[in-house]
């Protein structure tokens, strides 16, 4: 009677991606099989892969685990018991009573089906077992001097940077850098910021990557994916992200910016424009939806709750004639949106047509884009604060030793921006008619266009139960303007000083185009 033949599986594994060194394994292994008779069932690999860490779904490990649950699986052979097995939980996963898989390693000389073979294979994952141990304990003090210095830990290495060899380091640990800039690659990093916080979208960014022919460092086409991941990286503001748990797999939407600590390396972009770039697509507002993404509302994104500063969204009353309305998130109000929205066009209007009112600004020296992204990250910091504090990962003291830092911060910018504006009128740009028949005529797209360019954001207030507003002049007080610049004028016959709304220099770009039909 012909005897039964064994099927073993092949296991390789090593830390490091070297595919020689996998490739020399197999040779090993299955000469070891064609010598015993024995059936290859599969060939498991796990390359890059540290058998000291749970090697979970997605190994050929776990993989290889199945296999033996499905009865593929008689034997599993290694190259030495250090290469399949470096944690007594290991073998416990092979061993009685949870497999019963027969295990033999070549070069040990190891075979479980002896009792003297199952003594050894426990011993030697044993040591190698408090071999680790003894390795973490050492590293850990290591680990934490290098992170102390700003230095990131290996692996995959940011776009826009390049691992700096051994040969190239600097003798002195503390002044060595691992990461150093590729101009070309750092380009395209910057591009994409730019482009970003200029108020392009993610997908007309990749479109116009895609267009001029940039590749990813694979040489694969742009997606708004592998974009919005570089954006929201911190490392190319020269910042180390947090340490993640054991078992988590690195991704920049797992930590705020207050956990991140300064790199040493140099910066591809502006802390500032990082911190902006993740408040924009880290945003909770950003959310699922039906396939079209178009602001339906004028005030969408835009409107703001005057009573809790909460973010106002759209709202249709369910009766026989549904009224549009804007509701505030938290429950401070709903209101209809028509006379609003009247409102809210009608001093728009006025100030397009205002003459003399339109006036760009001239800097005075200031870098008015940096200090509006500064802003812009002051903001950004604030709100990532407020979600520590109430997710109560940040203490009340610690909350509000940001916020006064922050609103410092927030004064020493408004501060700038002020003297950085000055008045220089333009001549009249056109008569109120016609801008009130262009605005008419305009999509809600072109609309919001020149309401974002002229506004922060626009504050409304709730009015009461039972109060009915049914006129543009009765809400009156109860939505504000936020407008983005405005120049202090004092009448000569009463002295009184007032606050004239007036269109900013970023403006410029986002009217015009409104104006002459661009999308």
């Amino acid at each position: 009677m012909a005897q039964e033949k064994v099927r073993a599986a092949l296991y390789v594994r090593q830390s490091d991606r070297v595919e020689a060194g996998i490739e020399q394994q197999i040779e090993v292994l299955e000469d070891k099989a064609s010598r015993e008779h024995w059936i290859v069932a599969d060939v498991y690999s796990d390359n890059n892969t540290s058998a000291s860490k749970t090697r979970g779904a997605g190994t050929d490990w776990a993989r290889m685990l199945e296999d033996i649950d499905a009865g593929k699986i008689d034997l599993v052979v290694a190259v030495t018991a250090a290469r399949l097995l470096r944690r007594r939980v290991d073998v416990i996963e092979l061993a009685k009573p949870k497999r019963d898989v027969r295990v033999v390693t070549v070069r040990d000389g190891i075979d479980t089906s002896t009792m003297g073979g199952r003594i050894m294979l426990d011993v030697l994952t044993g040591m190698a077992e408090e071999e680790i141990t003894e390795k973490d304990a050492r590293a850990v003090p290591y680990r934490a001097k290098r992170r102390s210095a700003g230095h990131p830990p290996s692996g995959l290495v940011p776009f826009g940077y390049s691992w700096v060899p051994a040969d190239r380091k600097d003798p002195d640990w503390r002044n060595r850098t691992r990461y150093v800039i590729v101009p070309s690659e750092a380009e395209i990093v910057r591009y994409m910021s730019a482009e970003l916080l200029g108020g392009a979208k993610l997908g007309a960014i990749v479109a116009a990557m895609n267009e001029m022919g940039w590749k990813t460092r694979e040489g694969a086409r742009w997606t708004s994916s592998t974009v919005r991941r570089i954006l929201i990286s911190p490392f190319h503001a020269a910042m180390l992200p947090p340490a993640m748990p054991e078992g988590v797999k690195y991704s920049a939407d797992r930590f705020g910016w207050s956990e991140c600590t300064p790199g040493a390396w140099d910066a591809i972009l502006p802390e500032d424009a990082v911190i902006a770039a993740r408040s924009k697509l880290l945003d909770d507002t950003r959310r699922t939806h039906d396939g079209d993404t178009r602001a339906k509302w004028l005030l969408s994104t835009i409107g703001r709750c005057g009573a809790c500063g909460g973010p106002l969204r759209m709202a249709t009353t369910k009766t026989v004639n549904p009224v549009r309305g804007y509701r505030c998130t938290k429950g401070c109000f709903q209101r209809p949106a028509s006379l609003i929205e009247d409102y809210v066009t009608n001093a728009v209007v006025g100030v397009l047509s205002a003459p003399g009112l339109l006036s760009w600004v001239d800097d005075g020296g200031h870098d008015i884009d940096a200090l509006r992204l500064r802003r812009e990250a002051i903001a950004a910091r604030r709100a990532e604060a407020e979600a520590l504090y109430r997710s109560r990962r940040l203490s009340a003291e610690g909350f509000a030793d940001e916020v006064d830092e922050l609103d410092v911060e927030a004064d020493e910018v408004e501060r700038d921006l002020a003297d950085a504006l000055r008045s220089n009128p333009l001549a009249q740009f056109v008569t109120g008619d016609d801008i009130r028949t262009i605005w008419d005529g305009l999509s809600m797209g072109r609309r919001r266009a020149v309401l974002s360019a002229l506004v922060h954001d626009v504050q409304v207030l709730p009015v009461g139960k039972g109060r009915r507003l049914r006129t543009v002049e009765e809400i009156d007080g109860t939505v504000t303007l936020g407008w983005r610049r405005v120049e202090r004028r004092r009448s000569l016959e009463t002295g009184q000083a007032t606050r004239t709304p007036k269109v900013a220099q970023e403006a410029q770009d986002a009217i015009a185009a409104a104006l002459s039909g661009q999308e």
